[in-house]
Protein backbone atom coordinates (compact mmCIF):
# COMPACT_ATOMS: atom_id res chain seq x y z
CA UNK A 1 0.00 0.00 0.00
CA UNK A 2 1.29 3.05 -1.04
CA UNK A 3 1.91 6.21 1.89
CA UNK A 4 -0.89 8.47 -0.20
CA UNK A 5 -2.94 5.72 -0.12
CA UNK A 6 -2.65 5.19 3.55
CA UNK A 7 -3.22 8.75 4.32
CA UNK A 8 -6.38 9.20 2.42
CA UNK A 9 -7.92 5.54 3.90
CA UNK A 10 -6.66 7.63 7.51
CA UNK A 11 -8.25 11.09 6.24
CA UNK A 12 -11.30 9.61 5.27
CA UNK A 13 -11.80 7.61 8.77
CA UNK A 14 -11.07 10.33 10.68
CA UNK A 15 -13.91 12.56 8.94
CA UNK A 16 -16.13 9.20 9.03
CA UNK A 17 -15.83 9.25 12.93
CA UNK A 18 -16.11 12.09 13.65
CA UNK A 19 -19.65 12.20 12.07
CA UNK A 20 -20.70 9.15 13.60
CA UNK A 21 -19.54 10.19 16.73
CA UNK A 22 -22.30 12.77 16.49
CA UNK A 23 -25.38 10.28 15.98
CA UNK A 24 -23.64 8.09 18.52
CA UNK A 25 -23.28 10.56 21.17
CA UNK A 26 -26.43 11.37 21.03
CA UNK A 27 -28.34 8.13 21.41
CA UNK A 28 -26.36 7.63 24.36
CA UNK A 29 -26.92 10.82 25.77
CA UNK A 30 -30.40 9.92 26.06
CA UNK A 31 -29.92 6.77 27.34
CA UNK A 32 -26.88 7.65 29.79
CA UNK A 33 -29.90 10.57 31.43
CA UNK A 34 -33.14 8.77 30.67
CA UNK A 35 -32.49 4.89 30.47
CA UNK A 36 -34.65 4.36 27.38
CA UNK A 37 -32.83 3.20 23.93
CA UNK A 38 -34.64 5.40 21.24
CA UNK A 39 -34.41 3.06 18.21
CA UNK A 40 -35.53 6.01 15.95
CA UNK A 41 -32.75 8.32 16.46
CA UNK A 42 -31.68 7.53 12.56
CA UNK A 43 -35.02 8.77 11.46
CA UNK A 44 -34.18 12.34 13.45
CA UNK A 45 -31.10 12.27 11.49
CA UNK A 46 -33.01 11.93 7.98
CA UNK A 47 -35.35 14.19 9.22
CA UNK A 48 -32.62 16.66 10.15
CA UNK A 49 -31.19 16.08 6.50
CA UNK A 50 -34.55 17.36 5.23
CA UNK A 51 -34.95 19.79 7.21
CA UNK A 52 -31.83 21.14 5.53
CA UNK A 53 -32.40 20.28 2.07
CA UNK A 54 -35.45 22.32 2.35
CA UNK A 55 -34.32 25.09 3.54
CA UNK A 56 -30.74 25.21 1.78
CA UNK A 57 -31.41 23.72 -1.52
CA UNK A 58 -35.12 24.78 -2.07
CA UNK A 59 -35.43 28.34 -0.18
CA UNK A 60 -32.08 29.48 -0.82
CA UNK A 61 -30.94 29.96 2.66
CA UNK A 62 -26.90 30.30 4.00
CA UNK A 63 -25.54 26.60 4.55
CA UNK A 64 -24.83 26.89 7.86
CA UNK A 65 -28.15 29.16 9.26
CA UNK A 66 -29.98 26.40 7.78
CA UNK A 67 -28.00 23.57 10.02
CA UNK A 68 -28.33 25.31 12.63
CA UNK A 69 -32.39 25.89 11.49
CA UNK A 70 -32.33 22.02 11.42
CA UNK A 71 -30.66 21.32 14.89
CA UNK A 72 -33.48 23.51 16.89
CA UNK A 73 -36.41 21.94 14.85
CA UNK A 74 -35.30 18.59 15.45
CA UNK A 75 -34.28 19.68 19.02
CA UNK A 76 -37.95 20.73 19.53
CA UNK A 77 -39.48 17.73 18.08
CA UNK A 78 -36.74 15.64 20.19
CA UNK A 79 -38.12 17.34 23.42
CA UNK A 80 -41.89 17.45 21.94
CA UNK A 81 -41.73 13.27 21.47
CA UNK A 82 -40.02 12.86 25.16
CA UNK A 83 -42.91 14.99 26.99
CA UNK A 84 -45.62 13.30 24.74
CA UNK A 85 -44.69 10.06 24.37
CA UNK A 86 -41.81 8.99 26.46
CA UNK A 87 -42.04 10.76 29.95
CA UNK A 88 -45.65 9.26 30.58
CA UNK A 89 -43.52 5.79 30.29
CA UNK A 90 -40.62 6.64 32.54
CA UNK A 91 -39.93 4.65 35.15
CA UNK A 92 -42.51 1.28 33.66
CA UNK A 93 -41.12 -1.68 31.76
CA UNK A 94 -38.28 -0.73 29.11
CA UNK A 95 -40.16 -2.77 26.67
CA UNK A 96 -42.76 0.32 26.47
CA UNK A 97 -40.45 2.72 25.62
CA UNK A 98 -38.63 0.46 23.35
CA UNK A 99 -42.29 -0.39 21.51
CA UNK A 100 -42.98 3.39 20.86
CA UNK A 101 -39.52 3.90 19.69
CA UNK A 102 -39.77 1.20 17.45
CA UNK A 103 -43.45 2.54 16.60
CA UNK A 104 -41.83 5.55 15.48
CA UNK A 105 -39.38 4.05 13.48
CA UNK A 106 -42.96 3.19 10.47
CA UNK A 107 -44.26 6.36 11.20
CA UNK A 108 -41.65 8.88 10.75
CA UNK A 109 -40.43 6.49 7.37
CA UNK A 110 -43.67 5.79 6.17
CA UNK A 111 -44.32 9.63 6.68
CA UNK A 112 -41.77 10.75 5.29
CA UNK A 113 -42.56 8.89 2.18
CA UNK A 114 -45.43 10.32 1.95
CA UNK A 115 -44.57 14.19 2.51
CA UNK A 116 -41.21 13.99 0.68
CA UNK A 117 -41.61 11.12 -2.15
CA UNK A 118 -39.56 8.33 -2.82
CA UNK A 119 -37.18 10.73 -5.23
CA UNK A 120 -33.72 10.95 -4.13
CA UNK A 121 -32.59 14.30 -3.07
CA UNK A 122 -29.23 16.12 -3.05
CA UNK A 123 -27.48 18.68 -0.64
CA UNK A 124 -25.39 20.40 -3.39
CA UNK A 125 -22.22 21.89 -1.52
CA UNK A 126 -21.25 24.98 -1.30
CA UNK A 127 -17.60 24.54 -0.33
CA UNK A 128 -15.53 23.34 -3.28
CA UNK A 129 -11.62 22.51 -4.16
CA UNK A 130 -9.24 21.01 -1.51
CA UNK A 131 -5.29 20.46 -0.93
CA UNK A 132 -3.07 17.71 -0.73
CA UNK A 133 -1.94 16.31 2.89
CA UNK A 134 1.01 13.91 2.58
CA UNK A 135 0.51 13.13 -0.97
CA UNK A 136 -3.37 12.38 -0.48
CA UNK A 137 -5.53 15.04 -1.75
CA UNK A 138 -8.18 15.72 0.65
CA UNK A 139 -11.48 19.00 0.25
CA UNK A 140 -12.47 21.16 1.94
CA UNK A 141 -15.50 20.37 2.55
CA UNK A 142 -14.46 17.32 4.20
CA UNK A 143 -12.10 19.96 5.97
CA UNK A 144 -14.81 21.71 7.43
CA UNK A 145 -17.19 18.77 7.80
CA UNK A 146 -14.74 17.24 10.65
CA UNK A 147 -13.40 20.43 11.67
CA UNK A 148 -17.36 21.63 12.80
CA UNK A 149 -17.71 17.43 14.29
CA UNK A 150 -14.84 18.14 16.71
CA UNK A 151 -15.69 21.18 17.63
CA UNK A 152 -19.37 20.31 18.49
CA UNK A 153 -17.84 17.18 20.56
CA UNK A 154 -15.52 19.61 22.49
CA UNK A 155 -18.55 21.81 22.42
CA UNK A 156 -20.68 19.29 24.41
CA UNK A 157 -18.16 18.02 26.25
CA UNK A 158 -17.52 21.66 28.12
CA UNK A 159 -21.13 21.73 28.30
CA UNK A 160 -21.56 18.46 30.66
CA UNK A 161 -18.52 19.66 32.64
CA UNK A 162 -18.59 23.26 32.84
CA UNK A 163 -22.24 24.35 33.06
CA UNK A 164 -25.21 23.75 35.28
CA UNK A 165 -27.46 21.79 33.38
CA UNK A 166 -24.22 19.85 31.94
CA UNK A 167 -23.59 18.91 35.68
CA UNK A 168 -27.26 18.02 36.51
CA UNK A 169 -27.43 15.40 33.17
CA UNK A 170 -24.65 13.92 34.91
CA UNK A 171 -25.69 13.74 38.05
CA UNK A 172 -29.42 12.49 36.77
CA UNK A 173 -27.47 10.14 34.93
CA UNK A 174 -25.14 8.42 38.00
CA UNK A 175 -28.72 8.63 40.14
CA UNK A 176 -31.88 10.15 39.49
CA UNK A 177 -33.52 9.49 42.97
CA UNK A 178 -30.34 11.29 44.83
CA UNK A 179 -30.35 13.94 42.04
CA UNK A 180 -34.13 14.29 42.67
CA UNK A 181 -33.48 14.81 46.45
CA UNK A 182 -31.26 17.61 45.93
CA UNK A 183 -33.62 19.49 43.95
CA UNK A 184 -33.08 18.59 40.39
CA UNK A 185 -35.62 18.77 38.08
CA UNK A 186 -35.23 15.59 36.72
CA UNK A 187 -38.07 16.03 34.08
CA UNK A 188 -36.70 18.77 32.40
CA UNK A 189 -33.26 17.46 32.27
CA UNK A 190 -35.29 14.42 30.68
CA UNK A 191 -36.84 16.69 27.89
CA UNK A 192 -33.68 18.69 27.78
CA UNK A 193 -31.64 15.74 26.95
CA UNK A 194 -33.68 13.72 24.37
CA UNK A 195 -33.72 17.20 22.73
CA UNK A 196 -30.02 17.94 22.82
CA UNK A 197 -29.50 14.24 21.49
CA UNK A 198 -31.72 14.40 18.73
CA UNK A 199 -30.36 17.98 17.53
CA UNK A 200 -26.50 16.05 17.44
CA UNK A 201 -28.51 13.20 15.06
CA UNK A 202 -29.84 16.40 12.95
CA UNK A 203 -26.39 17.79 12.78
CA UNK A 204 -25.04 14.39 11.35
CA UNK A 205 -27.74 14.46 8.68
CA UNK A 206 -27.69 17.69 7.62
CA UNK A 207 -23.12 17.20 7.23
CA UNK A 208 -23.55 13.64 5.70
CA UNK A 209 -26.51 14.83 3.60
CA UNK A 210 -24.02 16.77 1.36
CA UNK A 211 -21.95 13.33 1.09
CA UNK A 212 -24.72 10.71 0.50
CA UNK A 213 -28.13 10.76 -1.24
CA UNK A 214 -30.89 11.73 0.92
CA UNK A 215 -34.11 9.23 1.41
CA UNK A 216 -36.70 8.91 3.69
CA UNK A 217 -35.03 5.21 4.67
CA UNK A 218 -31.81 6.84 5.25
CA UNK A 219 -32.44 6.72 8.95
CA UNK A 220 -32.03 2.58 9.58
CA UNK A 221 -28.83 2.57 8.26
CA UNK A 222 -27.73 5.40 10.69
CA UNK A 223 -30.00 3.68 13.32
CA UNK A 224 -27.17 0.48 12.90
CA UNK A 225 -24.24 2.71 12.81
CA UNK A 226 -25.19 4.58 15.93
CA UNK A 227 -25.97 1.20 18.02
CA UNK A 228 -22.45 -0.94 17.10
CA UNK A 229 -20.73 2.49 18.43
CA UNK A 230 -22.49 2.86 21.58
CA UNK A 231 -22.25 -1.02 22.10
CA UNK A 232 -18.24 -1.09 21.31
CA UNK A 233 -18.03 2.01 23.65
CA UNK A 234 -20.41 1.32 26.29
CA UNK A 235 -24.27 2.01 27.15
CA UNK A 236 -24.50 5.61 28.13
CA UNK A 237 -20.41 6.25 27.70
CA UNK A 238 -19.73 9.74 25.66
CA UNK A 239 -16.13 9.12 25.46
CA UNK A 240 -16.96 5.46 24.73
CA UNK A 241 -19.47 6.56 21.83
CA UNK A 242 -16.60 8.84 20.74
CA UNK A 243 -13.83 5.73 20.42
CA UNK A 244 -16.35 3.84 18.77
CA UNK A 245 -16.84 5.90 16.54
CA UNK A 246 -13.62 6.88 15.20
CA UNK A 247 -12.95 2.68 15.67
CA UNK A 248 -16.03 2.09 13.01
CA UNK A 249 -14.74 5.23 11.05
CA UNK A 250 -11.63 3.65 9.98
CA UNK A 251 -12.91 0.01 9.65
CA UNK A 252 -15.62 1.39 7.47
CA UNK A 253 -12.94 3.44 5.81
CA UNK A 254 -10.46 1.00 4.99
CA UNK A 255 -12.13 -1.97 4.78
CA UNK A 256 -14.34 -0.69 2.04
CA UNK A 257 -11.43 0.96 0.57
CA UNK A 258 -9.05 -2.28 0.20
CA UNK A 259 -11.94 -5.15 0.18
CA UNK A 260 -15.77 -4.02 0.30
CA UNK A 261 -18.44 -2.21 1.50
CA UNK A 262 -20.10 -5.35 2.12
CA UNK A 263 -16.65 -7.00 4.29
CA UNK A 264 -16.63 -3.68 6.00
CA UNK A 265 -19.82 -4.42 7.46
CA UNK A 266 -19.06 -7.78 8.46
CA UNK A 267 -15.57 -6.28 10.32
CA UNK A 268 -17.67 -3.93 12.17
CA UNK A 269 -19.46 -6.34 13.67
CA UNK A 270 -16.57 -8.75 14.08
CA UNK A 271 -15.08 -6.05 16.04
CA UNK A 272 -17.40 -5.63 18.56
CA UNK A 273 -17.70 -9.11 19.16
CA UNK A 274 -14.26 -9.00 19.83
CA UNK A 275 -14.83 -6.18 22.28
CA UNK A 276 -17.62 -7.62 23.90
CA UNK A 277 -15.43 -11.14 24.65
CA UNK A 278 -12.93 -8.82 26.77
CA UNK A 279 -15.29 -6.14 27.81
CA UNK A 280 -18.48 -7.40 28.40
CA UNK A 281 -20.47 -3.93 29.21
CA UNK A 282 -18.27 -1.96 25.99
CA UNK A 283 -15.05 -0.29 26.08
CA UNK A 284 -16.16 2.35 28.76
CA UNK A 285 -19.64 1.06 30.10
CA UNK A 286 -21.05 -0.22 33.22
CA UNK A 287 -23.49 -3.24 33.80
CA UNK A 288 -27.01 -1.28 33.83
CA UNK A 289 -29.71 -3.91 35.39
Amino acid sequence: MAFDEFTQMTLTGINLGLMYALIAIGLTLIFGVMRIIQYAHGELFMLGAYVLYYWFAVLGWPYWLGVIASAVVIFCLGAVLQLLLFRPLQGRNILYPLAVSMGLIFIISSGGLLVFGSVVKGIPSDISGGTMVFGAFYTYERMTISAVSAALIVGLWIFLQKTTIGMAMRAVSEDPEVSSLQGINTSRIHWIAFGLGSALAAVAGCMMGTLLSIVPTMGFVATMKAFMIVIMGGLGSVPGALIGAMILGFIDSFGTTLISADVAYIMGFLAIFIILVFRPAGLFGQQWE
